[in-house]
């Protein structure tokens, strides 16, 4: 019979990973074939007492490691008779093996259990790690191999592994095990009995305990072993479905079926995007991690980019990288997610990966418990050296999670030009019209890249619904307005912004003003981009317009213009969902309505501002204070908003006196005199109106001083009056009397006969 663990044979490789785990096992069924024996001379001998009652189930156990060993030895193509015998053995036919059998039986006696364990299981162990080494450099994969090398594994953690797996992976062995032990109810090793089967002869707990204690910790990260505290060595080692499925099954990077979903796997076989905005970002990361970081936080938008620099960085360092859903995940109680936590982490150690904690969010009185899971998940991967990446909106306070070194990154909206580079280089996959200007998308729409490739990705799918080959202009808008955050639409409500200026009357310097304005945003890229206006201009980069005047001249109108003429959507503020009975909730609030706002550059309007925007002042009190902060906060992001916000008010006296001076234009809406009032009175009326050859115009305007707002109300009323009235075919001049008489009564203004003359009659006076 030729001797598998042949010392000539040390150097050279495995033919592969099957013949390699073939070896571990036998190492192990040698060492339990050794035991076996030793427990059979024990109970021979009438030592074992009332524990001979095992001594047949440790015969079959016997049977069983023994059937194992002859058929390793045997692999390679010897005869055995049905006893296990070589036929061949130092060319010794059946026959002459069978008349020396018993004499060798009789003489050998317990020289037969020594020459068994002549050869150690140590020994054994270091000889199979010697052929691995030579497998490995050979590109032979080993995956147990180079895991236990990962963890720094001892040569009897090793063994006590490999004797887990053969007791999960091999049903027989759970009677050898139970035997193994002496206790039915446990049918895997443990520390202790992988230890007897180790050391042999020679164990003894205190002799033992150093390799044990080690043990014990070496297969921690990537055992779920129940450690009792008061017993820790009689801890079970047996491997669960996902570490066995790693070892030997088709996927072994298929994430912990228990936990998947919480988990995925961030990074993937496929090429990425190039960096086409914040460069530096990737610079600064492997900067840090070169001067030992481990831990990352990045902070930014949705879609620009925090996860996809992590990829950039994973995909030159040659590493995964799994995700954690945190905000599923942490809404569980502490034990379970520290069990999660624990199962991660050896995820990120068996697929060589890096811990992402993603969706951080988060309220106020929730802050202490997310920050305690975040600094335990930081304690458990820090242990394994495995870095962490943060994954959050807002800044976090990083000094009060952790206390060990971290590196902060933000990752701002890309500039103009990043952001026309990301439509061009998107777009190519996908067809548009001529009508579509690139330049303007990136000027209007401050995305992220990651907005830019979902916005295109919609406008496809809405074209094609539209059965629109190319994709037009008008759908791509669309395509960017459905990237709206649900958060502003809790705080704000959309409006249609139908009116054109072609539909609003205002005198030729409030039309100028708002012409100018307009132009500020049309041609802002050629002013701070091309003429490098950013470098002294860095902030305060937007378009902020005040409008005030009396109740109805227009104000809410003008606004819709603005948003009509920059092709804007329009955003009216509900102060009423703004302004919080709790300090600090208005001004995150606020905080938020600017920030949802600024990715996709919708024209803000605040009507009523002054109910925000009131006059700061010292008395000394906590509610001025809070007023304060919110007046001062608001200056702060409307200066600092990007986009266009329109604040409107009837009283230009209670504004604070900051606001005319972070006011980009400020435009007053006046008491319209009578030719203005004409002027209302005729584009407002439809054209498809069936006037009555008795309206009077110009009498309406001399006559009755009503605003805009008014004079639309009338018109409307006066439409509905005519159309009950009898035939219903003209809207006649005492339905315009009729239709300002009610406005009067509703404005609570007092009227005479005298001012309707000469059509008093017509409505009865």
């Amino acid at each position: 019979m030729a001797d598998k663990f042949d010392e000539n044979l040390k150097e050279t490789a495995f033919s592969g990973y099957g013949e390699y785990m073939e070896y571990l096992f036998a190492c192990v069924n040698m060492a339990l074939d050794e035991q076996l024996d030793r427990m059979k001379l024990f109970f021979a001998t009438g030592k074992g007492g009332y524990k001979n009652v095992l001594y047949p189930d440790l015969e079959v156990a016997s049977e069983i490691c023994a059937q194992s060993i002859r058929d390793f030895q045997y692999k390679d193509g010897e005869e055995q008779d049905e006893d296990g015998d070589s036929l061949e053995e130092d060319g010794m036919s059946e026959d002459l093996l069978a008349l020396f059998g018993d004499f060798v039986n009789e003489t050998s006696g317990g020289n037969e259990s020594e020459k068994k364990e002549s050869t150690t299981a140590k020994s054994r162990m270091e000889y199979i790690a010697s052929r691995a080494k030579k497998t490995v450099e050979q590109g032979i994969n080993l995956p147990f191999y180079e895991l236990c090398k990962k963890l720094n594994m001892d040569t009897f953690t090793i063994f006590c592994f490999t004797s887990g797996i053969l007791a999960s992976t091999q049903t027989d062995y759970a009677g050898v095990f139970q035997v193994i032990n002496e206790n039915g109810n446990l049918s895997a090793p443990t520390i202790e009995s992988a230890a007897k089967l180790y050391f042999g002869k020679e164990f003894s707990i205190s002799s033992s305990y150093g390799e044990m204690s080690a043990c014990l910790e070496q297969l921690m990260p990537v055992l779920n072993l129940r450690v009792q505290g008061n017993m820790p060595f009689s801890t079970v080692v047996s491997p669960d479905k996902r570490m066995i499925d790693y070892l030997f099954g088709k996927n072994p990077m298929r994430l912990d079926e228990n936990y998947i979903r919480f988990f995925k796997m961030l990074t993937e076989d496929t090429k990425l995007d190039p960096i086409m905005a914040n460069d530096g970002i990737l610079e600064a990361m492997k900067i840090s991690y070169d001067e030992g970081v481990r831990i990352f936080s990045y902070f930014g938008d949705e879609g620009s980019g925090r996860k996809f620099f992590v990829k950039h960085f994973c995909q030159e360092k040659g590493l995964n990288a799994v995700s954690v859903n945190c905000k599923k995940l942490f809404a569980y109680d502490f034990q379970y997610v520290d069990k999660a936590l624990w199962a991660v982490t050896r995820e990120c150690i068996l697929t060589n990966a890096c811990l992402v904690l993603d969706e951080i969010s988060f309220r106020d009185d929730e802050a202490e418990k997310i920050y305690g899971y975040m600094d335990l998940a930081f304690g458990k991967i820090g242990q394994q050296g495995i870095t962490a990446f943060v994954i959050s909106r807002d800044k976090l306070v990083m000094k009060n999670i952790t206390g060990n070194e971290f590196t902060e990154l933000e990752i701002p909206t890309p500039q103009n030009q990043e952001r026309e580079n990301c439509w061009k280089y998107f777009s190519k996959d996908y067809g548009l019209a001529q009508d579509v200007d690139l330049a303007e998308m990136a000027t209007k729409f401050l995305f992220t890249p990651g907005k830019i490739k979902s916005a295109l990705k919609n406008a496809r799918s809405l074209a094609t619904m539209d059965k629109e080959i190319l994709i037009p202009r008008g759908t791509l808008f669309k395509g960017c307005y459905n990237q709206m955050s649900s958060e502003l639409t809790q705080k704000a409500t959309k409006v249609k912004a139908n009116f054109g200026f072609e539909d609003i009357v205002m005198n030729k310097d409030q039309r100028e003003t708002l012409e100018h304005a307009i132009d500020q945003m049309n041609f802002r890229k050629q002013v701070y981009d091309n003429w490098n206006y950013t470098k002294k201009y860095p902030y305060g980069r937007g378009l902020s317009i005040l409008l005030f005047g009396a109740p109805g001249t227009g104000k809410s109108m003008c606004a819709q213009v603005i948003a009509h003429e920059l092709n804007l959507e329009l955003y009216r503020v509900d102060l009423s969902k703004v302004i919080d009975k709790y300090v600090g909730e208005t001004e995150k609030s606020i905080s938020m309505i600017f920030r949802e706002a600024k990715k996709c550059n919708v024209v803000l309007f605040f009507d009523e501002c002054d109910t925000l925007f009131a006059k700061r002042s010292d008395d000394g009190g906590s509610n001025q204070a809070s007023n304060n902060n919110k007046t001062a906060l608001l200056l702060q992001e409307v200066e600092a908003y990007d986009g266009v916000s329109v604040l409107a008010t009837n009283y230009k006296h209670n504004i604070d006196p900051a606001f005319f001076r972070r006011m980009k234009y400020i435009v007053e809406f006046q008491f319209p005199d009578v030719d203005t009032r004409e002027m209302l009175w005729r584009t407002t009326i439809p054209k498809g109106t069936p006037l009555g050859e008795d309206v009077d115009i110009r009498f309406l305007a001399e006559r009755f001083e009503f605003v805009g707002g008014n004079i639309k109300n009338c018109i409307l009323n006066a439409a509905f009056l005519a159309a009950a009235d009898g035939d219903g075919k003209e809207v006649c001049m005492k339905h315009y009397l009729q239709a300002i008489r009610y406005e009067f009564v509703k404005v609570g203004k007092v009227f005479t006969r005298a001012d309707f003359e000469p059509y008093a009659s017509m409505i009865g006076l």
